[in-house]
């Protein structure tokens, strides 16, 4: 504003020394005029003062020579003629007198133009003194607050030629005096950065338009720091660009701040990319910002719709008001933490998650923004679910078997007679519970065990099986995968043990000529599914007679005939035909969805 208020006094100024140039050359031609005519009119005075003279030459010797006539005559014309000529004489000295008035009046008006000039000229002179004092004190503040600031500082011409640079500049460069002057300064421009920052300079320079650029600067040491140059055009009262001044801020600390934090952040993004869980950002009050591209390929809603409060429609119905009151608990904790199902675009299902998020807080403690994760845990409630099926199922178990293993145990020691007798019974006995609880430890959640594993499993443990489950006096026949209810297994295996191990001792597989076959197939009944197993031996010359005391003690026949009926409901019958033991069993199984699942 300063510099502007300074072109319109010199322009003032000028304008009124024009005014008196115009005025004192108009009075100079004026004076040259009139002085031009004085001049005219002297010479015509001149000329009449001489043509007087010479009248009076010719009156006074034309006066002795003639007659009196004559002379008379002669007489009369030079006088004539003196008059005229002193007439004329007059008439040119009163103009004269008059032009000679003019003149000093005019010569007066110019010197009271001349004094009035000095007079202004002084006067302006002292003004652009002080002028020319305030501009140097100007300039000199200048420089002084130009060498303060820590930015460098230039100028250049209306061209782009830089011919002013200030102190920090040559201190930060190294340049000195003369080099950074007109494109001088390009050399302290980066090898890479200088093609880029001299075009756009020219081309802000052609356009006259604002420069901003970005680019690095030599140290006097050599080093290079980033600088943000800006430079803005100073035009005079008729708008024309007389100059450029150009800052250039050192930016390199802010710059490398900058790419930390993008380094940060992209580091950031890379490790979240990589992680399982579904990550996201958030302001206070759920309200999301970003989302990684595991929470997109999860639900299949884009970043874009997931952001403010998009996200809640992933969640299920019934889950989403939750979700929303556990940000309003987070806001007075501290702390997100919900556990809600989540869509799963490839199952097409909701799937439970855990998703937890803590907030970032700047130096004043407030939060800026909150990072959470969710993470999968469907898996883990299913196995939850299931292991408290199994826990349940176990204790079932247990007690049932603690109550099979007292029954046993107390009918063994009722049909023993001696001590080892009841040792080797009980022994048999429970092994052939724990393979029992081997089947079942063994088979896959849901799924139940199979009458024919059931079979071999007890076959196994006195004869040696082939694939297909038979042995050279063994043959089994029946549809594989007959699923068993869990409460029939143990009981239904102690009546197979006894069968077996009563077939081993006394009956088919004890000698050579004996033959067992085990048919088994599932009926339907007007009382639902029925399994029927057919226990045949055949090939025993010995067998008991009809009503004699069954061999062993009998526990194995009265566990066929009043155990499986009362605890299973079973239709046993038991019977000693002439070659050997001839045993039905019928028992209560599954529909058939749970034998398809058994067979799965």
């Amino acid at each position: 504003m300063a510099q502007s208020a300074d072109n319109h006094a010199s322009h003032r100024l000028l304008d009124e020394n024009e005014q008196l140039r115009t005025a004192l050359e108009s009075a100079l031609e004026e004076n040259a005029r009139l002085a031009q005519e004085r001049e005219r009119l002297l010479h015509r005075a001149a000329m009449l003062s001489s043509e007087l003279r010479t009248a009076h030459a010719l009156t006074d010797t034309a006066q002795p020579q003639a007659d009196e006539g004559e002379a008379s005559a002669a007489v009369l014309r030079p006088q004539a003629k003196q008059s005229e000529v002193e007439e004329e004489l007059r008439v040119a000295l009163e103009e004269l007198q008059v032009l000679t008035e003019e003149l000093e009046a005019a010569n007066a008006s110019l010197h009271e133009t001349n004094r009035l000039l000095d007079a202004r000229v002084e006067e302006r002179t002292r003004r652009l003194n002080q002028t020319n004092e305030v501009l140097r004190t100007t300039e000199a503040s200048f420089r002084t607050i130009a060498d303060l600031v820590p930015d460098l500082l230039w100028r250049t011409d209306a061209h782009g030629r830089a011919t002013w640079f200030n102190e920090r500049w040559s201190r930060y460069s190294g340049q000195l005096d003369e080099e950074p002057l007109g494109w001088g300064w390009l050399d302290a421009v980066h090898p890479d950065d200088r093609d880029v920052a001299r075009a756009e300079w020219v081309r802000a320079v052609a356009d006259c338009s604002t420069f901003q650029q970005e680019f690095r600067l030599r140290g006097a040491a050599g080093n290079y720091h980033w600088f943000l140059v800006r430079a803005e055009p100073t035009r005079n009262i008729d708008g024309r660009i007389v100059n450029w001044y150009v800052a250039g801020t050192d930016i390199h600390a802010q710059r490398e701040a900058l790419e930390a934090l993008q380094q940060s952040e992209l580091r950031f993004r890379t490790l979240v990319e990589g992680m399982s869980p579904l990550a996201w950002r958030s302001r206070s009050g759920g309200h999301w910002t970003w989302c990684s591209r595991r929470w997109t390929a999860y639900t299949g809603q884009s970043e874009r719709d997931s952001l403010d409060l998009g996200w809640v429609e992933m969640f299920h119905p019934d889950d989403r008001g939750d979700a929303l009151a556990a940000w309003a608990r987070a806001t007075l904790t501290g702390r997100f933490e919900l556990e809600a199902r989540l869509f799963h675009q490839e199952d097409g299902r909701y799937r439970h998650f855990r998703t937890r998020a803590l907030p970032v807080r700047g130096a004043d403690g407030r939060a800026q923004e909150w990072l959470g994760t969710s993470i999968d845990v469907d898996d883990m409630v299913q196995l939850s679910e299931q292991q408290d099926v199994l826990v349940t199922e176990l204790q079932h178990r247990t007690r049932n078997l603690m109550a099979v293993v007292q029954a046993v145990t107390m009918r063994t020691l009722k049909g023993s007679e001696t001590l080892d007798d009841f040792r080797r019974c009980i022994d048999d006995r429970l092994q052939a519970l724990a393979r029992v609880q081997g089947l079942l430890s063994r088979r896959d959640l849901g799924t139940r065990v199979a009458f024919d594993a059931l079979l071999r499993e007890e076959l196994s443990a006195h004869v040696d099986l082939d694939g297909d489950g038979k042995a050279e006096q063994v043959t089994i026949i029946g549809p594989p995968g007959v699923p068993l209810r869990s409460t029939i297994v143990q009981t239904l295996a102690l009546a197979l043990h006894e069968l077996a191990t009563n077939a081993v001792k006394y009956g088919a597989l004890s000698c050579p000529d004996g033959r067992l076959l085990v048919q088994w197939d599932v009926r339907e009944e007007a009382d639902g599914r029925r399994l029927w197993v057919d226990w045949r031996e055949s090939g025993v010359a010995d067998m008991p007679a009809p009503g004699s005391r069954p061999r062993g003690g009998g526990y194995g026949r009265e566990l066929i005939e009043r155990a499986l009926p009362y605890q299973l409901g079973a239709r046993t019958s038991y019977a000693f035909e002439a070659d050997g033991v001839h045993c039905t069993i019928e028992v209560t199984v599954p529909d058939e969805s749970e034998w398809r699942m058994t067979h799965g």
